[in-house]
C-alpha cells in the first residue's frame, strides 16, 4: 500500500472496496489517523445548500450522529457554519454551542457531537450547486487541528475525495423521497435472487484469467455481470474499459481497439493508443461481439493467442496484459456455420460461455428489480414520497413477457412515474399505474379486435358433411386469385406473385388440379 504524507499508508481503490463500503472505510480512517492525532469520532454528512436537510451516511460511532435533519422553528441546527461549508472548517473550542441547557433535556439532540467534544475538523468532500458532503472529525480536547495535524488528514483524505468526486458528482436533494444506495456491479448481481447461480459462477470465474463470453438477449444485464467480474478478480484496481464493437464504423474499429501512429491514415494527426493499452493490467469488455468485423477478428485471435498488439502503422509490436469479456445477443455458432464469424475466434472465446437467462424465465426477480428502479427514478424525478406499488400491478407486471428484458422493464417503470407526477400535479392522489405500456395494450387491443372482427368474413354456418377439405380450399382459393388476375400467372400484379409460388410450380399445381385456366388475349 503506498504512503502518504509523515508515512501514512493511503487506502486504494481496490482496499476501499475490499473493506466493503464508506461506513469500514471511515472506521479505517479513523484509526489510521488516531496513532499521532486525539480523535474520537468522524462522520460523514450530507447538506443540502440551505441545510434544512441533513442526512448522516457513515460515523464511527455506534450510534449515528441523526439519521435526518429536517429544519423548523422547534429544533437547533447543528454546527454547520453554512457561510464556511463549502472550505476547511476549524472549531477549536466547542464551548459556545453547548451552553443552551434545553439541549440536554431534548431527546433528538442527545447525540448531537458538539454536546461532547471540545474540538472539530470539518473537511468538504464535495460539493455543487444542490448540496455538499462533508466530513467531520471530533476531539475531545482543544486547540488539536493546527495547521499540521489538518495537512496530514487532508493528505489522507485524498482518495476517498476523489471517490466521491468521481461517482456521486450529480447528486441531488429532491423531495423527501430517501437517497438510493449507488449499486456496484456485483450488488446489482446479487439484487436478482433468480441470478444466484450466475453469482456463484461469477465469483469462481473471477479468479482466474480466463476469456468469459456472455450469450443472452438484450437488456438482460450482461454489462452487470462483466462489472462484477472485474470487480471480484484481482484487476479490480485497474481499468474497466467497455466497447460496443457494433457502435464504430468498420473504418475505424481497428483504431479504436488497437491504436494508431500519427500519419498512419488521413485524420491521424497525432498517436493514440487503443482500448486494448488503456485496458492494460485491467478487464476489457468488448460487447456484441458478433458484429465484429472478419478482418478485426483476425487481429483480436492474434491479440488472444499472443497476448501482443501493434498499432495501426507501427513497425512493432508489445505485450499486454487484459482480460476479455465478451458479450452478444446473436447466436455465435450459427454465424459460424455460415461463414460470418470465425470458428477458431469462437473457439478462443468460448473458454468459459455463460448464458444470462431472460426476464422471463426468473419472474422472483420482477418485485425486486420493480422496487428497486421506483426508489432510484422517483428520487431522480423529485418524489415527496414513494408511490405504492398494489400486488396487483406486481402481478400484472410478473405475467407480461418481457420481450426487453430488464431494460424494457426499467424504461416502462420510469414512463409510470413521468406520466404519474403530471398526472398528479395537484396532489390528487390518484392511482399509480405501474405499467402503462402494458395498460395501453389491454385497452386498446379490444378496439383494434373489434375493428379486425367487423372487416372480417362472417364464420359460415354448416351441417356435418358440408366441410370441405384442405385441398378443396386450396383448389377454391388459387382459381380465385388466377381469376383476380385475369389469367395472368407471372410478372407483376400476377397469380405467382400472390401466391408466393414460383411461375412452373404453379403450372404444375394448376395441371396437377386440373384447374382450367382461360388464355389470356393478346393485345393488338
Amino acid at each position: 500500500m503506498p504512503s502518504g504524507h509523515d508515512g501514512y499508508a493511503m487506502p486504494t481503490f481496490s482496499e476501499v472496496h475490499r473493506m466493503k463500503g464508506l461506513q469500514n472505510t471511515l472506521n479505517y480512517l479513523l484509526e489510521l489517523l488516531q496513532e499521532d492525532i486525539p480523535l474520537e469520532r468522524a462522520n460523514i454528512l450530507f447538506i443540502s445548500h440551505t441545510a434544512s436537510t441533513i442526512i448522516d451516511i457513515a460515523d464511527t460511532n455506534e450510534t449515528f450522529v441523526m439519521g435526518s435533519y429536517h429544519d423548523d422553528q422547534n429544533s437547533l441546527k447543528p454546527v454547520v457554519l453554512m457561510d464556511k461549508i463549502k472550505e476547511t472548517t476549524v472549531v477549536n473550542d466547542l464551548l459556545q454551542y453547548q451552553t443552551n441547557e434545553n439541549l440536554f433535556q431534548d431527546p433528538f439532540c442527545q447525540d448531537l457531537p458538539f454536546l461532547m467534544y471540545k474540538s472539530l475538523l470539518r473537511l468538504p468532500l464535495l460539493s455543487n450547486k444542490n448540496c455538499t458532503v462533508v466530513i467531520n472529525f471530533w476531539s475531545q480536547q482543544k486547540n488539536v487541528f493546527k495547521d499540521e495535524a489538518r495537512r496530514q488528514i487532508e493528505h489522507v483524505l485524498i482518495p476517498l475525495k476523489k471517490k466521491f468526486q468521481a461517482h456521486i458528482s450529480a447528486i441531488t436533494f429532491q423531495g423527501s423521497v430517501p437517497l438510493p444506495q449507488t449499486l456496484s456491479g456485483q450488488e446489482r448481481l446479487n439484487l436478482c435472487p433468480g441470478l444466484s447461480q450466475i453469482s456463484r459462477i461469477v465469483e469462481a470465474v473471477a479468479r482466474c484469467d480466463s476469456t468469459v463470453l456472455l450469450l443472452g438477449e438484450t437488456g438482460t444485464g450482461k454489462e452487470v455481470i462483466a462489472d462484477a467480474i472485474h470487480q471480484l478478480s484481482h484487476r479490480n484496481a485497474a481499468p474497466f474499459i467497455k466497447i460496443n464493437c457494433g457502435s464504430f464504423p468498420e473504418s475505424l474499429i481497428d483504431s479504436m481497439l488497437f491504436g494508431h501512429e500519427k500519419g498512419s491514415f488521413t485524420g491521424a494527426t497525432h498517436t493514440k493508443p487503443g482500448y486494448f493499452e488503456m485496458a492494460d493490467g485491467g478487464t476489457l469488455f468488448l460487447d456484441e461481439i458478433g458484429e465484429m468485423s472478419p478482418a478485426t477478428q483476425v487481429r483480436l485471435l492474434r491479440v488472444l493467442d499472443t497476448g501482443m498488439i501493434r498499432r495501426i502503422g507501427a513497425s512493432h509490436e508489445f505485450r499486454i496484459d487484459v482480460r476479455i469479456v465478451a458479450a452478444t445477443h446473436e447466436n455465435l455458432p450459427q454465424k459460424v456455420e455460415s461463414g460470418q464469424f470465425r470458428q477458431d475466434l469462437w473457439y478462443r472465446l468460448a473458454v468459459l460461455p455463460l448464458r444470462v437467462p431472460p426476464l422471463r424465465e426468473r419472474l422472483e426477480d420482477i418485485p425486486v428489480l420493480v422496487r428497486h428502479f421506483v426508489h432510484n427514478k422517483a428520487y431522480k424525478l423529485g418524489f415527496d414520497a414513494l408511490p405504492d406499488i398494489s400486488e396487483e400491478e406486481l402481478q400484472t407486471l410478473i405475467q407480461y413477457k418481457w420481450k426487453g428484458n430488464v431494460r424494457e422493464l426499467e424504461h416502462t417503470i420510469e414512463r409510470a412515474l413521468i406520466k404519474y407526477k403530471i398526472d398528479n400535479r395537484n396532489n390528487e392522489q390518484l392511482h399509480f399505474d405501474l405499467s402503462p405500456a402494458i395498460r395501453i395494450r389491454k385497452t386498446v387491443a379490444p378496439e383494434r379486435r373489434k375493428e379486425a372482427e367487423s372487416s372480417a368474413i362472417p364464420a359460415s354456418v354448416r351441417h356435418d358433411g358440408e366441410w370441405p377439405t384442405m385441398k378443396e380450399l386450396q383448389r377454391r382459393y388459387v382459381k380465385e386469385v388466377i381469376a383476380h388476375c385475369h389469367g395472368k400467372l407471372t410478372g407483376a400484379g400476377s397469380a405467382s406473385s400472390i401466391l408466393d409460388m414460383h411461375y412452373t410450380t404453379l403450372r404444375s399445381y394448376i395441371h396437377e388440379i386440373g384447374l382450367p385456366v382461360e388464355k389470356r388475349k393478346k393485345r393488338v
